[in-house]
């Protein structure tokens, strides 16, 4: 079955487990997290100094000018809609709707906030805050925070990454970090004037290691090579550096989605025999119209020119006990092992690459093909497995299929016991993949390299989740075993 598939029919039994009112109360919050995460589309923010390029990468990851050339907007909310429809709050925190878009008119306000909606196929599967923050380091600090709370992927706008843009962003949250991307813009410019290699080099250097990638790209050349019609110039969207950046998105975008397909799927064959009852319905659509905007907490900062004003946080409601929301794209066992990785000097983006392209976009939203990507400064070409290296991976792909089966069945069978169970299995296993992939393969194949340093990571996540207790913990175990499975299986199909 294509992930595509299984996550049509995960996304389809678990909206049926929530709405049966079936599951123990504990699980069931697990389930409608997880549920949530497979509905909505990823939150992605747009971060940076004045005058970093943030408005006109807002318009190529959308395809559409939401934000004309000279047209000031304070921080801004996109999300899908069927019909365009804007949001103002103003100064005084009176609200004024329209039923269209308008970018002049909206300035012409002077909003401290804006939530848009409009029909774009691209904000199927993300949505996009655009944060604006006066030329103060406090104030963009502050509006860089606030916004971390309330996304899962950031892109990080810079000229030079200079010395206040890393004090700001060495304070963003951890789980943020490993979602990031440092997006060198100008580089058109930088192209021009011979320092394009000197430039991104220096920056690769010190950013490098507190970004999941640093990506280089001509703004304006990526603009142009959306012709009138709505198709794209694929070869000047690559040498622009915009083919990389809509490749990564994506690829969080899909393993966001593939982390919670993978934990819904234990969950739901934990309680299969109780949830026999509920009558299949139809696979859900694998995308699916974004639903419609909420309100947002007010924003942190208005517009560039404006005083920062830090107003009170809004507290949401919590669902049947849950404390906190859990984020798509970083609560994922990946995410945690990599914070383990980074602290061991391990390198985590070459260690955790997927092969595996991400699925092709319809026509209609050009802005959203994955291509390739040769200006993601981190990314080397795929090389060939060895083939004791390729034995091995085979070897340990039909152990981790097995052994996930038993785990799988542990935690249906034991009850109250299972997690433990798991926990203690698990701990097991992922050594048993450390000493084997230690004895076997051929040692001077990178992959192999890098696969060893991914299982000792592995271990030392799971006896931290085994030592956490946390009531999660035996799922995101099975989750990670799968994960690292689908790693193997990527490299074999490179």
């Amino acid at each position: 079955m294509s992930n595509q598939s299984l996550g049509n029919r995960v996304q389809s039994e678990l909206k049926q487990a929530v709405d049966s009112g079936l599951l123990p109360d504990s699980d069931h919050q697990k389930a409608e997290m997880l549920l949530d995460r497979l509905q909505k589309p990823v939150r992605l923010a747009i971060l940076g100094m004045p005058g970093s390029g943030k408005s006109r990468l807002l318009n190529l990851l959308v395809g559409d000018d939401v934000i004309p050339e000279g047209v000031h907007l304070p921080t801004l909310q996109l999300v899908y809609g069927e019909t365009a429809k804007s949001v103002c709050t103003l100064p005084d925190g009176s609200k004024e709707q329209f039923d269209s878009v308008d970018s002049d008119m909206i300035a012409g306000l002077s909003p401290v906030f804006v939530e848009m909606q409009m029909p774009l196929p691209a904000l199927r599967k993300i949505s996009v805050l655009e944060v604006v923050a006066p030329s103060d380091t406090n104030a963009i600090h502050r509006a860089s925070q606030w916004a971390s709370k309330r996304s899962d992927v950031a892109l990080w706008c810079t000229r030079g990454f200079t010395e206040p843009e890393q004090r700001i962003w060495a304070t963003m949250p951890d789980l943020i970090k490993d979602h990031a991307f440092c997006m060198v813009t100008h580089a058109d410019f930088l192209k021009s004037q011979g320092l394009y290699e000197a430039a991104v080099g220096a920056i690769s250097a010190t950013a490098g290691d507190d970004f999941n990638a640093v990506l280089a790209i001509a703004t304006n050349q990526a603009l142009s090579a959306r012709r009138a019609d709505g198709t794209v110039d694929k070869e000047t969207m690559r040498e622009s550096g915009g083919s990389a950046l809509i490749s990564a998105v994506l690829k969080q975008v899909e393993r966001g989605r593939q982390s919670a397909v993978d934990q819904a799927d234990v969950l739901l064959h934990q309680y299969a025999d109780l949830l026999a009852s509920v009558q299949d319905a139809p696979v859900i659509p694998e995308v699916s119209p974004a639903p419609e905007p909420t309100t947002q907490p007010e924003p942190v900062v208005a517009k560039e020119t404006a005083a920062p004003a830090m107003p009170p946080e809004k507290t949401e409601a919590p669902k049947r006990g849950v404390q906190s929301e859990i984020k798509p794209a970083t609560r994922d066992a990946i995410s945690r092992l990599r914070e383990i990785a980074a602290r061991k000097n391990v390198s985590r983006d070459l260690a955790f690459e997927e092969a595996e392209k991400p699925a092709e976009a319809a026509p209609a939203e050009p802005e959203l093909e994955a291509q390739s990507a040769p200006d993601m400064v981190t990314k080397p070409a795929a090389e060939p497995l060895q083939p004791a290296t390729r034995d091995a991976y085979e070897h340990v792909v039909a152990y981790l299929e097995e052994r996930g089966a038993e785990l799988a069945s542990v935690l249906e069978d034991q009850g109250e016991d299972g997690p433990a169970e798991v926990m203690t299995l698990a701990v097991d296993q992922i050594q048993w993949l450390c000493d084997y992939l230690n004895d076997n393969g051929d040692a001077a194949d990178l992959s192999l390299q890098r696969t060893r340093d991914t299982a000792y990571d592995a271990a030392d996540m799971v006896q931290l989740m085994q030592m956490e207790k946390q009531g999660s913990a035996a799922l995101e175990a099975i989750s990670l075993m799968l994960q690292i499975k689908r790693e193997l299986q990527a490299d074999l199909a490179a």
